[in-house]
Order: structure tokens, then sequence, then C-alpha cells
């Protein structure tokens, strides 16, 4: 998109958000109005699509679409997203509602519906978003403010006790916990020096992240009393959500709450500008960056502007064209080098493919979506023989062959076939194009 096709927009800054994360929720609605003006046989055919496109209550999507028993609790939880879906749809003039909660399809609403399946369905929505919110901007400067040793850069390191070498049958007491909190903030202190440069000493808010604890009487005064064991996974997920609050409002200085940070981080990275993973080799938490920068002109033919704000500024992702072949040769150097480092770590030939696409992402700082078009082109390539390398990919198992409940690490497509797991062999004395 040029400049003179990006929307123009205020740069004031509503971070308010409904709480869903899919925006693939949009066009289920669309399509459920679209059949039907009858707001009950609407949600009917919502819920009827929700599962069958596998959408959960979280950021993950579900690995079954077996319709689950419809409980009262479910029922309400799903009026719940069905309402909030409504809202932001009526915000972006997509449907309208009358009086009697009749549902009606506007013509943007139409169009969006017409651009399901294509990349135009998400910048389409995040032009509508941030037209109201102007929540990407303030994520992008935000990030690259809150680092400039590593720009843009935000780490989120947590380790349950196991992860940190405690075993959950020697935690009993509170001295337990607190020398458990405090050996997590030492390890924290490690985390942001080699991640981020920065030198914190960080035992004071070790200490500060039991407090709570004690004054909701979840944990006992006494160092050498013993807490209910059955408050073990609430202990160590307050003390969790502790730290993540710490990272986003004390050391990054964000304002929002955790709730709205995530669903914006990742509406952002479905449409490309951020790319936030939990499963980065070799670190423990969440790692989030830009794929996009926020100014008046890129000078990169490697950037795009998505959205144009009204002080002249863009929202320029970065999506390197799979035809350059400086591109090209600068995706498979990277993924040759990030191939080997994973074969070291797992010690086999085949290494997980989402692995690879984690450590690529983030060493070119591209979107899931880019790494996946760059792949198959490279993929193509590898197959007519014109490569110096040669990629073979499979289908491990399949997360649903271990019993897993959602899906947390969404295959890579290529040439039309999900891959988990890819082997690289640089065969020596071949040229490029022979």
């Amino acid at each position: 998109m040029t400049h003179a096709e990006a929307t123009t927009v205020g740069t004031d800054t509503n971070l308010s958000v409904r709480r869903f994360y899919a925006l693939e929720y949009f066009y289920i609605l669309l399509r459920s109005v679209e059949r039907s003006s009858d707001n009950a046989h609407v949600f009917k055919a919502f819920v009827i699509m929700k599962q069958e496109h596998r959408l959960g209550e979280s950021k993950f999507q579900r690995l079954s679409d077996n319709s689950p028993e419809m409980t009262p609790g479910r029922e309400s939880r799903y009026r719940y997203t069905f309402r909030q879906v409504i809202e932001e749809a009526k915000l972006y003039l997509l449907i309208s509602e009358s009086e009697d909660n009749c549902l009606a399809l506007l013509n943007a609403g139409r169009s969006l519906l017409e651009q399901y399946g294509t990349p135009g369905y998400s910048r389409t929505l995040l032009r509508l978003m941030e037209r109201n919110s102007n929540a990407f901007r303030y994520l992008v400067e935000r990030m690259f403010s809150a680092n400039r040793n590593q720009p843009g850069l935000l780490v989120f390191p947590v380790y349950s006790p196991y992860q940190l070498g405690l075993q959950r049958r020697e935690i009993r007491t509170s001295d337990d916990i607190r020398g458990y909190a405090l050996e997590l903030g030492r390890r924290i202190e490690s985390d942001l020096k080699l991640h981020l440069g920065e030198t914190v000493n960080l035992s004071g808010v070790a200490e500060k992240s039991t407090l709570t604890l004690e004054k909701d009487e979840i944990l006992p005064k006494s160092n050498k009393e013993s807490f209910n064991a059955r408050n073990y996974n609430v202990i160590v997920s307050r003390i969790r959500k502790f730290w993540l609050l710490y990272f986003l409002r004390e050391l990054y200085k964000f304002e929002l709450s955790l709730s709205s940070f995530d669903i914006w981080v990742y509406r952002a990275k479905q449409c490309g500008v951020v790319h936030v993973t939990e499963f980065y080799p070799g670190f423990q938490g969440r790692i989030v960056f830009p794929t996009s920068v926020i100014v008046s002109d890129a000078r990169s033919q490697d950037f795009h502007c998505l959205y144009t704000y009204r002080d002249g500024k863009c929202l320029h992702v970065h999506e390197p064209a799979e035809s350059n072949e400086q591109v090209q040769d600068r995706f498979i150097k990277c993924i040759v080098e990030h191939y080997y480092t994973l074969r070291r770590m797992r010690r086999g030939y085949f290494v997980h493919l989402a692995s690879l696409r984690e450590l690529t992402c983030f060493t070119l700082k591209i979107s899931e979506m880019t790494f996946e078009r760059l792949l198959n082109q490279i993929y193509k390539l590898n197959l007519a023989g014109t490569l110096p390398i040669q990629i073979s990919l499979e289908v491990d198992r399949m997360p649903e062959e271990v019993g897993a409940e959602y899906l947390k690490r969404v295959p890579v497509e290529v040439d039309g076939k999900p891959r988990n797991i890819i082997a690289i062999d640089v065969i020596k004395g071949r040229q490029r194009n022979e």
C-alpha cells in the first residue's frame, strides 16, 4: 500500500479492547449475520462456526473441532465472546444492530467477508483497529523506547520452581517459597543482563513478590510454617503474574493491563506488526519484538506502509520480497546457521521447524507469515536443484497424537502441506543457479 492509499487518522491513543484474541472471530460473526438477522439464530451459527474453526477463549486454537458439551458455564462464556465481537464489529461499521437486537451486514462487513483467506483480511482489520485506537503505534513506539540496546526487544523471563531445579515435594514452607522467589529474581537479573544489556538488582522486588500472598493469607508469615499444599499452583501463578506485571509496568513503562497487552500483542502478531512467542529455543518465558517501524519514510523496499497517521508518519511492516535474490541469500544463510544451532541442541538430523522459525524471525525481524512465504520460495528453488543446499521437510507426530488440547505451535505450511520438522544439507561445491 502506498502512502496515498493508506487511511489518515489522528494520533490519539485508545487502548481499550474487547476481550478476544483471534481476528477470525470477525469472520464467523459476519458470516453468521449474512445468513440470518435474528440474534438467536446468529448466536447458534456463531457457536457452530467457532467450533469448526477451533477457536478457544484464549490466544491458542483448539486441536479438535468436536463440539464440547454446552454447559451453562460454557454457554455464558460463548455469549460473552459473542457480545464482545458484536460490539467491536459495530464500532468498525461492519454490522448494525436494531433496538430489537436484529443484526444486519453493512457494506464494510461484506467487503471484509470477501477478503477472508487473503492478506487483505488482516490488513483491513488493522486499518479499522488503528483508526479507532492507534494501539499498534503505541505498542511499536513503546517497545523501541523501552529497549534501545536491542531495539524493540522485550523479554518476560519467568521460571517455575521445577525449571530452577526445585522439586515440588521439597517446597512446603513459607521459607521455601521465599527461597524460590529470590532464586527466580537472581535468574531474571541474569536474563535481563544477557538479553537487554541491563544490570539491575531485583532482590527487593523478589521479596515484594510474596507480600501480597501473605496479605491474602495464602502464605503464612512465619518462615517455618507450612502452607496449604492445595495452594501451590495458585502461589506459583501469582508470583509469575507479579513478575509479568513488573516487566510491563515498571521495566518497560507500558500503561496497559496484562490482559489488554496480551490481546493487542497477539492481534498485532496476526497482522504481521509484532512477533511474540513463548517457545523461543533456550529461553523460559515470553519474547516480544516489533516487525515494523513507525517512521515517515522507511527508505527500504523491504518495508511497506500499511497505515498513515495524521502527523504523516506510517506504520511500515518489514516484508522482504521473496523474489529478490539478496533476500533469498540472507534467508538461506540464516536458516542454515540456525539449523545447525538447533542440531547441536537437539543432537539429531531433523529439528523442529517451528523452532527454526522462531530463531529466523528474531534474527531477520520478520513475521511468521513472511517466514512461511520465504521458506516456500526457497523450497521451490530447492526442488529445482538451483541452491547450494538441500532441504528435507517431514511431518513428525502432530500435537493431536500426544493428547494436547490446544495448538500452541502452529505448523509451517510448505507446498500446501503442514510441516513440523526440517533437515538441511549444505552441498559442497554447488553454486547457486547451476
